[in-house]
């Protein structure tokens, strides 16, 4: 599996690559909106690497596991309706399209994995997983933590199926 960059350039300010600190990661902690620290404290607690942090204003992380999977946190709806920082998280992994994928497969890896939207970039040669997770009245730092760890968990198991490297089969009822 192929990483693809799927953030503009300039969106990022490359950060040499060294262990996140989970120093400001309070389990317990709710979150009614996140900063770039927050989620950097999320990627550390899980000991993954911070690999780039957005510039200024933009709440973003690319972090790495110790399987060398990237993925990104980007904070979304940011201050908005009075609340500073950002009330929404989108979280993804994204690869170069494998040459088995098709409309089918993945259509067959979203019915499978209903806790990811997987999605297909026929032009660009993509093939992403997204979770979205919405703070609006808070959510505890655990809960963002269990997010990332449910997307990189499911991405192991849809991965092949999106690729077209597993028969497409219905969902279990």
């Amino acid at each position: 599996m192929k990483f693809a960059s799927f953030m503009a350039a300039g969106a990022l300010a490359l950060a040499a690559a060294a262990p996140a600190s989970a120093q400001d990661y309070a389990p317990e902690r709710v979150k009614p909106s996140i900063v770039t620290a927050d989620l950097a404290a999320v990627v550390g607690s899980l000991g993954h690497q911070v690999i780039e942090e957005g510039e200024g204003d933009e709440v973003l992380v690319l972090a790495e596991d110790a399987d060398q999977l990237r993925y990104i946190l980007l904070g979304t709806a940011c201050d908005m309706d009075g609340v500073a920082g950002c009330q929404g998280v989108l979280m993804q992994v994204q690869f170069d399209m494998p040459p088995a994928t098709t409309y089918e497969s993945v259509a067959a890896a979203n019915l499978n994995f209903a806790a990811l939207n997987v999605w297909v970039d026929m032009e660009q040669k993509s093939l992403g997983f997204t979770r979205y997770v919405v703070l609006d009245k808070g959510v505890t730092m655990a809960n963002l933590r269990a997010n990332v760890e449910v997307l990189l968990a499911l991405v192991a198991e849809a991965y092949p199926v999106a690729a077209g490297e597993e028969p497409l089969s219905e969902p279990e009822v």
